[in-house]
């Protein structure tokens, strides 16, 4: 009887798979204890003979002649070398380091880098699905592009007299899709940028994991009763690999009106968008709160806010209104995060000429002229400008300081998300207060 290289331990498991099941390097390891011998075949023939779809060996969809001389075929010859350098669940022999994926016996991936295209999820797990069955190939995963997943729980009802449901839909969440997908963050080999970023919001397909919540409650504590809900409603081998984000009325209080609440960094986060959430607002306060997960704040690097060059959802002047695309300092709707090229201001010395761009004039005073000279005037507010040191209402603070850009894309957290609901030590509580212009 044939024998097996020495290999080290590969634990091969899928979200299809069971006990049943060859591995998927070596077919003829048929029961996946790494040894070839009669408990193999005699685990082929019973999985065979129960007309079980595993037995389809060359995968046509039939159960005949082929899948036995497949089988027969790799037991003779006898498995490669299975040698699994990096502990990823890929053997060394298929990870051909060179970023094309052809089949399972060449998939493209670095034999000495568990993580090649670094988001956080092991190769192994992007390929074959996690050892707890979470099928992540099948909700999109690719071991050769960055991945960040989300699942969206909702409530839904009579709020005490408001009628709502805070399910988000796909006009919600497309246009988050496609701003991840046109990220200027590197993959690995070349391939071109960008994020997949894939929502469970129960759309269907392998995407059930998302539901509606029950009750109407009309706040919800973050995070004690949150992670009470959590713990309910998600399933334990989605930890580790999902942010899970929950859409309800309120939170912490019954008159508090504030859009979200986050760790920073971390895996939860709140919606809560009461009565006056839009398609839009929603779908900029998804990828406000979701960057604070990803460890940005309103200020990308620091927590000072309404600066006009930070052009970013994170920032309160473009989280409901949507990145500036023009370079006049007011929102054009879409979501984003910085790219960080934006001028630094003075306040101390403001010139309107400059604008953000260093091109692009803004009438900072409004005075319908664009002023030749420099003057000190607090601009990070909502909508007037203050004097320095002045009352500063509406302004982030009554100063006059340097205000920075922030690269955003190029400061995602990529470390693998927490599977404890209890943190030690505890993430920060990032709560995203909502302008009062909003309600008024």
């Amino acid at each position: 009887m044939p024998r097996t290289s020495p290999v080290f331990v590969l634990a091969v498991s899928c979200a299809a798979c069971s006990a049943s099941s060859p591995n998927p390097f070596c077919t003829a390891d048929f029961n996946n204890d790494q040894t070839l011998n009669f408990f193999d075949v005699s685990a082929f023939v019973e999985t065979y003979l129960n007309q079980d779809s595993n037995a389809d060996l060359n995968g046509d969809g039939d159960l005949d002649f082929f899948d036995i001389s497949a089988f027969l075929t790799q037991f003779l010859v006898g498995c490669p070398d299975l040698t699994d350098t990096d502990g990823d669940r890929i053997p060394d022999f298929a990870e051909t380091n060179d970023g094309r994926y052809i089949d399972l016996g060449r998939v493209g991936t670095d034999p000495l880098n568990p993580d090649t295209d670094n988001d956080g999820i092991d190769d192994g797990d992007e390929l074959l699905g996690t050892l707890g069955g979470l099928d992540l190939p099948a909700l999109g995963a690719d071991p050769l592009r960055r991945d960040i997943f989300v699942e969206c729980d909702w409530f839904a009802g009579d709020f005490d007299g408001f009628i709502a449901n805070y399910r988000p839909t796909p006009e919600v969440i497309a246009p988050i899709v496609d701003a991840f997908a046109n990220a200027p963050v590197s993959n690995p080999y070349g391939a071109e940028p960008g994020i997949s970023i894939h929502f469970d919001y129960g759309q269907g397909g392998p995407f059930t994991g998302g539901n509606q919540l029950p009750g109407a409650p009309l706040s919800i504590i973050f995070d004690f009763e949150f992670n009470i809900v959590k713990e309910n409603h998600f399933d334990q081998n989605r930890r580790g690999y999902f942010h899970y984000a929950m859409f309800a009325h309120r939170y912490n209080d019954i008159n508090n009106t504030s859009s979200g609440v986050a760790e920073l960094p971390g895996n939860d986060f709140m919606v809560t968008l009461s009565d006056y959430g839009t398609p839009q607002i929603m779908t900029n306060t998804i990828m406000h709160e979701l960057g604070h997960n990803l460890g940005l704040r309103h200020g990308g690097d620091e927590n000072r806010n309404w600066k006009p060059n930070y052009n970013s959802v994170m920032n309160y002047r473009y989280q409901f209104a949507g990145v500036d695309n023009d370079m006049d300092a007011l929102g054009d709707g879409l979501p984003d995060y910085s790219l960080g090229v934006s001028i630094i201001l003075d306040e101390n010395a403001l010139r309107e000429q400059a604008g953000i761009d260093g091109v692009t004039p803004i009438d900072w005073d409004d005075d319908g002229t664009i002023d030749p000279g420099a003057y000190m005037a607090n601009i990070n507010c909502r909508f007037l400008i203050d004097e320095c040191g002045g009352d500063a209402v509406g302004c982030w603070d009554d100063e006059c300081n340097l205000l920075s850009d922030h690269n955003d894309w190029n400061a995602i957290l990529w470390s693998r998300l927490e599977t404890n609901v209890d943190r030690d030590p505890e993430p920060e509580i990032v709560e995203c207060a909502t302008p009062s212009w909003v309600l008024d």
